[in-house]
């Protein structure tokens, strides 16, 4: 499980920085429960692409690029059902940094997993 988890993680990281957002979309469950700071909040298709392209943008307007992405933590499927913690720094010429946690739900798809919920700025702890 962890090489395909890998690849999906490592291809949504690519497909975001390649700005391919509708190939990113087509990974997730909709209605997609997405949890930040400001609570949690239920997004359609369209609005999650709205989100992911002014994230983008914003990020493209600071000169932020990805630094890296990793898995620091794989739940075991229970029921066909698991969470992934996702570490990712971006950072620029100036040397300002963001580090973002963040959580996915997922569950098992054939032929791939498919995120069911995505929570934002939750520290890699898997103790929950």
């Amino acid at each position: 499980m962890v090489p395909i988890m890998s690849q999906f993680i490592e291809r949504h990281s690519q497909l975001f920085r390649e700005g391919r957002i509708e190939e990113m979309l087509d990974d997730c469950d909709y209605p997609l429960g997405v949890q930040g700071p400001d609570g949690l909040a239920v997004a359609s298709r369209d609005t999650y692409r709205e989100w992911l392209q002014n994230w983008r943008g914003d990020l493209g307007n600071r000169g932020m690029r990805e630094e890296y992405v990793r898995i620091h933590t794989l739940e075991l499927p229970r029921a066909g059902k698991f969470r992934v913690w996702i570490e990712r720094r971006f950072e620029n010429e100036a040397g300002e940094q963001l580090d973002l946690d963040v959580i996915y739900y997922c569950r098992f798809d054939t032929p791939r997993p498919l995120i069911e919920m995505i929570e934002f700025g939750a520290p890699p702890s898997p103790t929950d």
